[in-house]
């Protein structure tokens, strides 16, 4: 299967629309940092998808309603990251982020956090498996040091070990 990857251009209209965005973030929440990537890393799958593990990775504060809920309250936000075992019920999920509408995902969580879809694809032959774990963050990190250099390397190592092909990632 071959792709086709467009550039897509970062147009001065965008750039006004971002750069005002992120003076009003870093306005009402001191300690801001703008990172960004030079460049989008990819990697090609190496076997067919039917084949892949794959695992499930969200900014969207999703977590198990027994779980300490993401940290909503600080104006500098919440790096820390939750654990939800794939096999669980979703009606057993919650989302605590207050930087997006999650109406639609409260009704169905699957908008944001689509483990039952992802079930679905695995059972007709689609994908080859779902990780055990999934794992969640809450995306409102103005300053995000900590979950640069604490939380993605624990991740990456955890979706590493938990023999994934890919991540499957949605953003809150």
């Amino acid at each position: 299967m071959t792709t086709d990857y467009r550039h897509w251009p970062f147009t001065d209209e965008e750039r006004r629309k971002f750069s005002e965005w992120m003076n009003r973030i870093m306005v009402g929440h001191t300690g801001t940092t703008d990172v960004r990537n030079d460049t989008v890393s990819w990697t090609p799958l190496s076997k067919p998808l039917s084949e892949c593990v794959v695992s499930l990775f969200t900014t969207g504060g999703v977590h198990r309603r027994d779980d300490t809920p993401f940290d909503i309250d600080s104006a500098h936000g919440d790096w820390t990251h939750r654990e939800i075992p794939t096999g669980i019920d979703t009606r057993d999920l919650a989302i605590t982020h207050s930087h997006y509408s999650h109406v639609e995902a409260d009704r169905d969580v699957n908008c944001m956090f689509p483990l039952d879809r992802l079930r679905e694809l695995r059972n007709e032959g689609v994908i080859g498996g779902i990780a055990p774990m999934a794992y969640s963050i809450m995306g409102f990190n103005p300053n995000p040091d900590n979950l640069m250099s604490r939380t993605a390397p624990v991740l990456a190592e955890r979706f590493k070990k938990s023999g994934a092909d890919l991540v499957f990632m949605t953003c809150g």
